[in-house]
C-alpha cells in the first residue's frame, strides 16, 4: 500500500473514471463490482465483474498511475467478455479447461491487465489454467473463469482433466535415465503433478532428479543413479532446452515426495550436477538401489 491510501480512494476514483472510457458502464461502490456490456447489434452481453483485481493493483502503484491501470483493466474485461461468448462456439467449456506447469513467475512475467487463473505449485513452478480452442490453448484469466462459470463447486477440475489426457503416456529409457515426452503436446509437464503415478520412484527411497525442459517432455532418473548418469541427464534437459520452441526449465531438480529441491549445475562444457551429500554413492545404499531395481523389473 503506498502511504495512507485506502480501498476507498480506489473505488472511487474507478466510479468517477469508468463511465468515461466505458459508456453505460455501472459501478457499485458498495459491493465493489462493475457491470461491463459487449455485443455487436442486437447480440448484447454484460458481466458484473469484482473490483478486488483492480484495488489490490492500484494499491501497490503511485496515484498518479492509477487511470492508466484502471483504463487498461476496464478494457481487458470487456475484451475478457467479447473471449468468452466466442470460446461457447467450440463446445462445453468446462471440459476443456487444461493445466500446464510453467515455470513459477511466468504468469506475472507474460500477463495483460487482468490475472491468469493459476495455482501455486512450490517454489519453482506454477500450474496455468487454459481453455482449449481449435488446435490451440488459450489461457484462462480470473475475470472469465468467473464470466464463465468455471469457479462453480460442480464444473470439472482442469487438473484433473489433464492428468486423465496424459495418463497413458509411458517412458523411454535414453542413456541410463528416462523420458516421458509427447510431440506437441504441453500438458506432458503435468506430470510432475501426478508423479504417485508417472513418477512412481519420486516417492520411494532418495526419489528422482527430474528435469522439464520442455512443456511436452520430462526427464528423470533415481537420485542416487551416481554422478555419470546425472551428468548425463543434465546435458539431456539443457540441449533439449536450447532446441525447444515449448520451453519449460533448463534447471535440475530432486523430488522426493512432496518435497522438490533445485539442483546446482556447473557451467562447465558438458555440464556437471553438483549432487548433496545425501546423494553421494555408498556400498549400502548401492546395494539397496540395485535391491529395489530387481523388483520393479518383476
Amino acid at each position: 500500500m503506498t502511504g495512507t491510501t485506502d480501498d476507498s480512494t480506489v473505488l472511487k476514483a474507478i466510479a468517477d473514471l469508468a463511465p468515461m472510457w466505458l459508456p453505460g458502464c455501472e459501478v457499485d461502490t458498495e459491493d465493489r463490482t462493475v457491470e461491463v456490456g459487449w455485443g455487436r447489434g442486437a447480440l448484447q452481453m454484460s458481466a458484473v465483474v469484482g473490483l478486488g483485481e483492480i484495488i489490490d493493483r492500484c494499491l501497490q502503484l503511485p496515484q498518479q498511475l492509477w487511470a492508466d491501470q484502471i483504463e487498461a483493466w476496464l478494457r481487458a474485461v470487456v475484451a475478457e467478455g467479447e473471449l468468452a461468448t466466442e470460446e461457447h462456439r467450440y463446445g462445453d467449456v468446462a471440459v476443456r479447461q487444461r493445466a500446464m506447469l510453467l515455470q513459477r513467475g511466468w504468469s506475472a512475467r507474460t500477463a495483460g491487465p487482468v490475472a491468469d487463473a493459476l495455482i501455486p505449485f512450490g517454489d519453482h513452478f506454477e500450474v496455468v489454467v487454459f481453455i482449449g480452442t481449435a488446435n490451440d490453448y488459450r489461457r484462462l484469466t480470473v475475470v472469465r473463469r468467473s464470466m464463465l462459470g468455471l469457479g462453480d463447486p460442480d464444473v470439472p477440475s482442469p487438473v484433473q482433466l489433464t492428468l486423465t489426457h496424459i495418463a497413458d503416456l509411458r517412458p523411454v529409457e535414453h542413456e541410463g535415465f528416462s523420458v516421458l515426452r509427447r510431440e506437441d503436446d504441453p500438458l506432458v509437464s503435468m506430470a510432475i503433478v501426478d508423479r504417485d503415478r508417472l513418477l512412481p520412484r519420486a516417492s520411494i527411497g532418495l526419489g528422482v532428479l527430474v528435469g522439464v525442459p520442455r512443456l511436452s517432455e520430462v526427464a528423470y532418473c533415481d537420485a542416487d543413479a551416481g554422478q555419470d548418469v546425472a551428468d548425463r541427464l543434465a546435458q539431456y534437459v539443457a540441449d533439449s532446452y536450447q532446441d525447444a520452441t515449448d520451453r519449460c526449465s533448463q534447471d535440475l531438480y530432486w523430488l522426493q515426495g512432496d518435497r522438490m529441491v533445485q539442483i546446482p549445475i556447473t557451467l562447465a562444457t558438458p555440464p556437471a550436477v553438483v549432487l548433496p551429500a545425501a546423494l553421494l554413492p555408498s556400498p549400502r545404499r548401492t546395494w539397496l538401489r540395485h535391491l529395489l531395481e530387481q523388483v520393479f523389473r518383476r
